[in-house]
């Protein structure tokens, strides 16, 4: 599968109307319509909605893609991967994962949580499985060693 390559705050941004409930369909139809009002109830933009109504007219195909077919993200900073955890997967700091400096640890994931984020997260992070328990994956995530 062929994911596009999105910048933090686009793939940040889908996330958050996915955490709502919301179908890839219906995202589309509402960045179609382009009317920021309708976003408001998915929280603040990064930095606003109207950008990216803006960059989805601009670069229809490719957002179309991300929604449907899936995204890599481009470039995470530690502190944006935990955020991609939070809207992502509702994982928090010190309650699911702990962050011991270069690396997040004590993270778990189910089969399909642990798939997606592996072909999702940028290629500055590296995931290490420490262990499978049946069904899920006990993780570390740590900065890729150049």
């Amino acid at each position: 599968m062929n994911r596009e390559q999105l910048a933090l705050n686009h793939a940040l941004m889908i996330e958050m109307i996915r955490s709502k409930g919301v179908s890839n369909t219906e995202m589309m139809a509402l960045l179609k319509k382009g009317d920021t009002e309708g976003f408001r109830v998915f929280g603040d933009g990064i930095p606003d909605w109207q950008t990216f109504i803006e960059y989805y007219h601009n670069h229809t195909n490719k957002v179309e893609n991300a929604i449907m077919k899936g995204f890599k993200i481009t470039f995470l900073t530690k502190g944006a991967l935990k955020s991609l955890l939070r809207i992502k997967y509702g994982l928090h700091e010190s309650v699911n994962f702990q962050d011991c400096g270069h690396y997040l640890d004590e993270l778990q994931l189910s089969i399909p949580q642990y798939e997606e984020l592996q072909h999702t997260i940028s290629n500055n992070w590296t995931i290490v499985e420490k262990s499978f328990n049946d069904p899920t994956y006990d993780l570390k995530i740590e900065l890729t060693r150049q």
